[in-house]
C-alpha cells in the first residue's frame, strides 16, 4: 500500500472533525515524535480522548486502523527528516573542481530523490485533473521560483493551454485579482515565505481560484495553508542561500512530472498543438 502524507491528511481533515476528534489531532501535529510509538491508550489519556475517538480519527484519515497510523507516522517522519538532513553545506571553497562537479552532482540526485518520495500519485492526480478542468491558468513566483514557473508557462502555452505569468509582481496581482471560479493558480515558492507570491495567492483564493503550492517539505507555511493541493520538494537548501541549485532542480522534475501527467491524460489534443506549434530550425 502506498504511504499517504498522515500529517497532511491531518491537517486536511481536522476542520470537519468532531471535537474530541479535532483534541487528538492537535495533540498529535504539536508532538509527533511523542506520539510515535505510543499504544491507542496512550494517546487517548495524553490527548484527553477515548481510545474509539482515535480509532474513529484513524478511519476519518482513510486508514485501516491505529496500527497503519503509526506506520504512516514513522515513515513521514523518517522522509521529513532525510529532506532536511540533505544540505548544501557540505561544499567547501577549499574543493577542487573535480570535487564540485561530484557534490552538487550528488546534491541534486538526493534532491530528485527525496522530492519522488514526497509526493504521491494521488497528489499528481489531483493537481493534473485540476489542470485539466480550469478555464485559465495564472503561475506566480519569484526569484528562481519563477523561473522554475515560467518553465512550465513555456511547456503549457505550446499545448495552447490558457495561462499567464509576468515577472513584474504588481501585474501578477493584477493577474490575480481578475481570476474566478474556474480558474486555477499554481504558485512557487521554496521557503513558502515569500511575501510577494502569498499575496497573489490570497487574492486568487479570495476570487473563488483554486490553488496549487510548490514549496519546502517539512514546513507549515501560509501558502501550504491557503492551497487546495501541495507539492513537496526536498528541503535541501537553507531558505537563506546564495542562490537555488538542487531546490530549482526539484521544482522543474515536479514541473516535468505535472506536464507529461497533463499531457498523458489530454494525449489527443495535446499531439494536435504541439504538431501545429513546432518551429523548424
Amino acid at each position: 500500500m502506498e504511504q499517504r502524507d498522515v500529517i497532511a491528511l491531518l491537517k486536511e481533515n481536522r476542520d470537519s472533525a468532531t471535537v474530541t476528534e479535532r483534541n487528538a489531532i492537535d495533540y498529535v501535529l504539536s508532538h509527533p515524535e511523542e506520539v510515535m510509538g505510543m499504544s491507542i491508550h496512550e494517546l487517548a489519556d495524553a490527548s484527553f480522548v477515548s481510545s474509539s475517538t482515535i480509532s474513529r480519527m484513524c478511519r476519518h484519515l482513510g486508514l485501516s486502523g491505529y496500527r497503519q497510523f503509526q506506520r504512516s507516522l514513522v515513515f513521514e517522519l523518517a522522509r521529513r527528516r532525510d529532506s532536511e538532513r540533505t544540505s548544501i553545506g557540505d561544499i567547501s571553497p577549499k574543493d577542487s573542481v573535480r570535487q564540485t562537479i561530484l557534490k552538487v552532482t550528488r546534491k541534486n540526485m538526493e534532491s530528485l530523490a527525496i522530492t519522488e518520495k514526497l509526493n504521491d500519485v494521488e497528489a499528481i492526480e489531483t493537481c493534473v485533473a485540476m489542470m485539466s478542468d480550469s478555464e485559465t491558468i495564472n503561475l506566480f513566483g519569484m526569484g528562481s521560483s519563477l523561473l522554475s514557473a515560467r518553465d512550465l508557462y513555456y511547456k503549457l502555452i505550446r499545448a495552447n493551454v490558457r495561462c499567464s505569468i509576468n515577472d513584474d509582481w504588481h501585474v501578477q496581482l493584477v493577474n490575480a485579482t481578475n481570476m474566478g471560479e474556474g480558474d486555477l493558480a499554481i504558485a512557487f515558492s521554496y521557503s513558502g515565505l515569500t511575501h510577494e507570491v502569498i499575496s497573489c495567492s490570497r487574492r486568487a483564493k479570495k476570487r473563488g481560484a483554486r490553488l496549487i503550492a510548490i514549496t519546502r517539505a517539512g514546513h507549515d507555511s501560509e501558502l501550504v495553508r491557503l492551497a487546495d493541493q501541495t507539492l513537496y520538494v526536498a528541503s535541501t537548501e537553507s531558505i537563506f542561500r546564495s542562490s537555488a541549485s538542487a531546490s530549482r532542480i526539484s521544482q522543474l522534475d515536479i514541473v516535468d512530472i505535472l506536464f507529461t501527467a497533463y499531457v498523458n491524460r489530454n494525449y489527443e489534443r495535446c499531439s494536435e498543438w504541439f504538431e501545429r506549434n513546432y518551429i523548424e530550425r
